[in-house]
């Protein structure tokens, strides 16, 4: 007994000990690795869609609707293709690009 309540203080200690989201300088996003576009039509049966897949190639902020907007892009049916999702405040200050390991996404700073 008396070692579960030792080793219940010592994951109650280090689940207290971790930054809180609030409290922490910065964020990191990931951009997803990859993309499926899925292609349907209204044509009859003798029309076949071709779906296409992309790999993350870039990351980038860009202003959508008038905010700013963490935007991954994949190269998919001849042109761009941009996923994309708004920063957390406070962390509004992000810059995309390579984050080493092969990953790409975005460093978001509080501002």
């Amino acid at each position: 007994m008396r070692r579960l309540l030792v080793l219940a203080a010592f994951v109650a200690l280090a689940s207290a000990s971790g930054v809180s989201p609030s409290l922490a300088a910065s964020q990191v996003h990931y951009c997803p690795p990859e993309a499926r576009g899925i292609v349907s039509h209204t044509g009859d049966a003798s029309w076949t869609a071709t779906n296409q897949s992309s790999r993350v190639t870039a990351a980038r902020v860009e202003m959508i609707g008038g905010q700013p907007s963490l935007v991954c892009v994949y190269r998919m049916f001849g042109g761009d293709y941009w996923i994309h999702r708004r920063p957390e405040a406070p962390f509004m200050q992000c810059s995309g690009g390579d984050m080493g390991l092969g990953r790409v996404g975005f460093s978001c700073v509080r501002g």
